[in-house]
């Protein structure tokens, strides 16, 4: 198959709804659960990398944390033959704090690489409502060649040469949709949220500036635009998640239910701030808080910091 996704969530099941064409193979690791749930007999599926070793294109829409084994095994066969990958994962790798890109560049270092990201429910492009995304490559043919797949008739596609603002974007509002759901769920107010989502969007500017990202990247769909879906809405996980935590739900049984980007990627994220040398306070309080700490009293915190000059 000239197409792939490794991956049979509801982001892959998204991407064959705007795919051009039903050439596609999917990479799954349960073939009836996954043909149950896509319910198209046009796309075929498997449970082998072997399968994959002739796709032209390779999408990735799996777990971040699940990228580098995935690509693992993808390795042992497949030769690097021009084949593009679509990251569509969004977070930042534990322990090594790398964007995805660099995940996919220590196996595959002489292939190309795009980043799709922007404001989507995949609920939304299931049912086939109007959306925009952000492509984004290095490569300024990749852009075309990839674009052209999908369809643009209410799946509005913007490009950018910025793949670590596009990434970092994508990453970084998970952590801050966990802070708004908090802000939710403790009646504080939209005056609040408004104020978490605006800091929240300067802490993402400030690393990604010192990372190398361009800073208009962030004021784009796959800046304030995911970020303000994100954290505006009790269907983002995220948010969901932030809002039962200050519900008083049990911090183990919620983290049990189902990934959550914002956690996986946040102690990552406040590494890059060190690295860096950014002040991060509001992803160090949501870490703070996965990492046990009483909920008020981070809130507290963050209301005594110093009053300061509007970065």
């Amino acid at each position: 198959m000239k197409t792939c996704i490794i991956g049979s969530g509801s982001w892959s099941l998204a991407l064959t709804k705007i795919f051009n064409e039903n050439n596609i193979l999917i990479k799954c690791r349960k073939i009836q659960r996954t043909i149950d749930k896509f319910q198209n007999a046009q796309i075929k599926y498997t449970t082998k990398f072997s399968d994959l070793s002739e796709s032209k294109y390779i999408f990735l829409a799996i777990p971040s944390q699940t990228v580098r084994n995935n690509l693992k095994l993808l390795k042992k066969y497949y030769h690097e033959n021009g084949s593009i990958f679509v990251i569509c994962s969004k977070g930042v790798e534990k322990k090594t704090n790398k964007l995805m890109s660099e995940v996919v560049n220590d196996f595959f270092p002489n292939n190309k690489v795009a980043i799709l990201s922007g404001p989507n429910f995949s609920d939304e492009l299931i049912s086939n409502k109007p959306s925009a995304s952000v492509l984004s490559s290095k490569n300024k043919s990749v852009l075309y060649e990839v674009s052209s797949l999908l369809s643009q008739k209410k799946f509005r596609i913007y490009f950018n040469n910025d793949i670590i603002g596009t990434q970092l974007g994508g990453a970084m509002k998970n952590v801050i949709a966990i802070a708004c759901g908090l802000i939710k769920g403790k009646n504080i107010g939209e005056n609040a949220r408004a104020a978490i989502i605006t800091r929240g969007m300067s802490e993402i500017v400030q690393l990604g500036v010192k990372m190398g990202a361009k800073r208009n990247t962030f004021y784009g769909l796959s800046g304030i635009g995911d970020l303000t879906l994100t954290c505006s809405s009790m269907r983002s996980r995220n948010t969901r998640f932030g809002y039962e935590i200050a519900k008083g739900e049990n911090l183990s049984k919620l983290r049990k239910k189902c990934v959550l980007e914002g956690i996986e990627s946040c102690e990552s994220i406040c590494n890059l701030g060190k690295k860096y040398t950014v002040e991060l306070p509001l992803c160090n309080a949501v870490k703070k808080i996965i990492n046990g700490v009483e909920v008020n009293k981070i809130i507290s915190s963050l209301l005594s910091r110093p009053l300061q000059f509007e970065k």
